[in-house]
């Protein structure tokens, strides 16, 4: 999934592709949470105080005061996502290992070079995929 500022497109289905409801500084609430998923499951979920950036910088997606709500990865646990500018992707890509790193590493996209990095820092585990990296993955951010 990736998020343009500026485009609208509702978000009624994940597997779309992407999605984005521009203005989220009009949205009411406090928090903000990422969310990663495997084929519809929650792999990781992290709360945080809403950033004022969000929707308008790619430092929006960065978490204040991060809180984990689930994380089921096998590696990098515990560590929030963050957004990461290394490949110069149109969109938002995010990161799992680096906490407060934003110029390298990724976790949700193909690297410039055309490798694939989907789960790198994350590793699934068995019970949710028999491959632990390279296989779907959906990001969504969240106001609540």
């Amino acid at each position: 999934m990736r998020t343009f500022s500026t485009s609208n497109k509702a978000c009624t289905d994940l597997d779309d592709g992407w999605c984005n409801i521009v203005n989220k500084d009009v949205i009411n609430g406090s928090e903000q949470m990422t969310v990663a998923y495997h084929k519809g499951g929650v792999v990781y979920a992290y709360r945080g105080d809403r950033h004022p950036q969000l929707g308008k910088t790619w430092q929006g997606a960065i978490l204040n005061n991060p809180q984990k709500v689930v994380d089921k990865c096998t590696n990098n646990r515990e560590i929030a996502p963050e957004p990461s500018t290394s490949d110069g992707i149109t969109g938002l890509t995010m990161d799992k290992r680096n906490q407060g790193v934003h110029t390298g590493n990724c976790d949700t996209d193909r690297y410039t070079k055309g490798s694939d990095c989907r789960w790198e820092n994350c590793k699934l585990p068995n019970m949710i995929s028999a491959t632990s990296t390279h296989v779907q993955m959906t990001v969504a951010i969240y106001v609540c």
